[in-house]
């Protein structure tokens, strides 16, 4: 029969040797606030056009591993540092780049209508509290709205 040494106070079962999944991964507060609306966002936000997802090496940015990391991790990976890791979850990071996809999808539509006065400012600000759109996808709207505005406004 095993002892447990009194010295010992950490029960094995949460040792990062033991079990390393059970360690804490901090993200930043950004990361985190995205992560999450992309989350909730994830029956909205469902089309981005594309099925696969290559990196401009044309390597799979989905490469499932059963030892690999978490699906949130391999997204940060990718996301924050461009690196590509073998995840343990790859439909989570397919949702998470198909999300963000449509997201940046969806920003570009908003602004060409914005730009054309499909949408106006009121239409769209109310468009963004339904979805608890955070402040930055307002801001990239408004700020690529001008690129599309001067198309528009040229007759081009």
């Amino acid at each position: 029969m095993d002892k447990i040494s009194n010295t010992d106070k950490t029960p094995a079962f949460i040792k990062p040797d033991v079990m390393p999944s059970l360690r804490i991964k901090r993200y930043n507060a950004n990361f985190e606030r995205d992560f999450k609306w992309y989350m909730t966002m994830k029956h909205r936000f469902n089309f981005d056009g594309s099925n696969a997802y290559f990196n401009k090496k044309g390597e799979n940015i989905i490469q499932y591993d059963k030892n690999g990391i978490d699906g949130k991790e391999a997204f940060f990976q990718w996301d924050s540092n461009g690196k590509i890791k073998p995840t343990k979850h790859p439909n989570i990071l397919h949702t998470l780049l198909k999300v963000k996809g449509s997201c940046n999808l969806h920003i570009k539509m908003y602004a060409e209508d914005r730009a054309v006065c499909n949408m106006n400012k009121i239409e769209f600000h109310d468009l963004c509290i339904h979805f608890k759109a955070p402040q930055w996808f307002r801001n990239a709207v408004e700020t690529q709205k001008m690129k599309y505005w001067a198309v528009s406004s040229n007759g081009a």
